[in-house]
C-alpha cells in the first residue's frame, strides 16, 4: 500500500468522524436553542451553532458556509417561532446570523488555502528524489518517511518506524557531527556519511536537516553511492595514469593541454605541471606541418600512431612515438583527446650510427674493388717488361706476378663476400633500405584505430 492511499484514507477516516461530531454538536445545539427560547432567554444558547459551523467549514470548506446558511435560517425561523415578529429580537438574532456565516467563509477560506499548501508539499513529500523522513528528536524515533527512503536503505514504510534513527548510522564520527551541529544550529546541511542497508549493506548519502516545532526534526538524504564509486574508481585510474612509466597528456578538442603525468613532465625537462596547462601542443612540436596533419586526420580516423620530434624545454629536439586517440562519451560524441608518447631518440641515435657504419662499409668495398683494378695494371705492365729479361730471372718474376694476381683474385672475393654481408645488414637490420629516413627528417604513419 502506497503512503498516498494511506493518507488518503487517513483523510477519509477522519472527515467521517467529523462529520459525526458535526451533526451531533448541530442536533444539541438545535435542542438547547429551543429549550433556551421557549424560556424566552436568548443569550447564551446561539453561541453554540459556532461549534458545528467551524467544524463544518474546516473539514468541508466548500460546503461550510451553505452549512453556516441552513443553520442561521434554521435559528432564525426557531427565534420568529417562539419569540414572534419583534424587530430588536429579529435584529439582533440577524447578527448573530451573518456572524456564523462571516466565520464560516473565513475558516473555509483558510481551510481551503491549507489544504492546498497540504497537498502540495505532501506530493512533495512522497514523489520528492530525495528521501525525507520526520523523526522525534527526544528519543530519535522515526515519525513518518517517504517511499524513496525507505527504498534507498532496502526497508518498507511500515519497518522504517520500528527502527531508531541512531542505528540507521555506520560511522560513529558523522553521527555525533550531525547531531552537533543539529542541536548548536538547528540545521544540517549536505553532509557526507554511511547509512546501513538491507540491499547492499551500506549506502552513501548527503544528509540535511532541520528542526520542526513539537520536539522532532525533518531529514532528507540524497543517495551519492555511485558518486562515490565514481570517485573511486576516478581516484585509482588517475593514480594509474599519473604513476605509469608512459608520458601521457589529455588535450581538449582544440588540442590545448589539460593535464600530464609526471613521467612526460620529466620526458619533457619541465618541473611544474603549470608550465603545461592551457598551452597549446602546437608549440611543443618542431613541425607545424606535422601538426597541423594530425589535427586535420584525428578526428576522422579517430587515432593517431607515428613518430615525431617535440621541442623539450631547453629547446633541443628529441624524437617521441605518439598514439592520440579520441575520447568519446556513450553517445559518441568527442570529449577530449588523450595522447601517450614513448621517447625513442636512442633508436632514432642507434640507427643513425649504424646508417653511417654501412656507409662506411660501402666505401671500404668501393676502394677495394678501385685497388684491385689499380694493382692488375702495374702488374700486367711487369709481366710484360719481363719477357725481355734472361729466361730464369723472367720465369721468377712472372712466378711472383702470378702469385701477386691470386691475392688479388682472393681480395676480389673477399669484396663479393662484403657485398653478401652488407645485404644482410639492410634486410634483417633495417640500415641502408628505402625505409630509412636522411638524418633529421621525421617519420610519419597514421592508422585507424583497431
Amino acid at each position: 500500500m502506497t503512503e498516498t492511499n494511506i493518507f488518503a484514507e487517513r483523510e477519509e477516516s477522519l472527515v467521517n468522524l467529523w462529520l459525526f461530531i458535526v451533526i451531533n454538536t448541530t442536533v444539541l445545539a438545535l435542542l438547547i436553542n429551543i429549550l433556551s427560547l421557549y424560556y424566552g432567554n436568548n443569550d447564551v444558547a446561539p453561541n453554540l451553532f459556532y461549534i458545528p459551523v467551524v467544524i463544518a467549514a474546516y473539514w468541508y470548506p466548500h460546503r461550510g458556509p451553505i452549512f453556516a446558511v441552513v443553520i442561521s435560517l434554521a435559528y432564525m425561523s426557531l427565534v420568529y417561532y417562539f419569540l414572534g415578529s419583534d424587530l430588536a429580537i429579529l435584529v439582533s438574532s440577524s447578527v448573530i446570523c451573518y456572524v456564523l456565516i462571516g466565520v464560516s467563509v473565513v475558516v473555509s477560506s483558510l481551510a481551503t488555502h491549507m489544504r492546498r499548501n497540504e497537498v502540495k508539499y505532501r506530493g512533495i513529500f512522497n514523489h520528492s528524489e530525495a528521501g525525507i523522513g520526520l523523526v522525534n528528536s527526544q528519543d530519535l524515533s522515526i515519525i513518518e518517511v517517504n517511499k524513496r527512503f525507505a527504498d534507498m536503505l532496502g526497508y518498507t514504510s511500515e519497518e522504517l518506524p520500528k527502527i531508531s534513527f541512531a542505528d540507521l548510522w555506520l560511522d560513529t564520527e558523522s553521527k555525533d557531527l550531525f547531531f552537533k551541529r543539529l542541536h548548536l544550529h538547528g540545521n544540517v546541511e549536505n553532509l557526507e556519511t554511511r547509512f546501513k542497508s538491507q540491499i547492499d549493506r551500506e549506502r552513501w548519502v548527503l544528509i540535511s536537516a532541520g528542526k520542526l516545532p513539537d520536539n522532532q526534526f525533518v531529514c532528507t538524504l540524497v543517495d551519492i553511492t555511485d558518486r562515490k564509486k565514481a570517485e573511486v574508481a576516478l581516484l585509482i585510474k588517475d593514480h594509474a595514469i599519473s604513476s605509469s612509466i608512459n608520458a601521457i597528456a589529455i588535450l581538449d578538442l582544440d588540442f590545448n593541454i589539460t593535464y600530464v603525468n609526471q613521467s612526460l613532465l620529466k620526458m619533457m625537462e619541465y618541473r611544474l605541471e603549470q608550465e603545461f596547462l592551457g598551452k597549446n601542443t602546437r608549440q611543443f612540436f618542431s613541425s607545424e606541418q606535422v601538426f597541423d596533419e594530425i589535427r586535420e586526420m584525428l578526428p576522422k580516423r579517430g587515432s593517431w600512431f607515428g613518430e615525431i620530434k617535440l621541442i623539450k624545454y631547453n629547446k633541443s629536439p628529441f624524437f617521441v612515438l605518439i598514439w592520440m586517440n579520441m575520447v568519446k562519451d556513450e553517445t559518441g560524441k568527442p570529449i577530449c583527446i588523450m595522447a601517450s608518447f614513448i621517447d625513442i631518440t636512442d633508436r632514432k641515435q642507434m640507427e643513425i650510427v649504424k646508417r653511417e657504419a654501412l656507409e662506411q662499409i660501402e666505401h671500404n668495398i668501393e676502394q677495394f674493388a678501385i685497388l684491385g683494378d689499380h694493382i692488375r695494371n702495374p702488374l700486367a705492365v711487369i709481366m710484360g717488361l719481363s719477357s725481355l729479361a734472361p729466361g730464369d730471372i723472367s720465369d721468377k718474376i712472372i712466378l711472383q706476378a702470378r702469385e701477386i694476381d691470386r691475392i688479388i683474385t682472393q681480395l676480389d672475393m673477399g669484396w663479393i663476400e662484403s657485398e653478401k654481408v652488407r645485404d644482410f645488414i639492410k634486410r634483417y637490420y633495417m640500415v641502408g633500405t628505402g625505409d630509412m629516413e636522411p638524418h633529421g627528417e621525421e617519420r610519419k604513419q597514421d592508422y585507424r584505430s583497431p
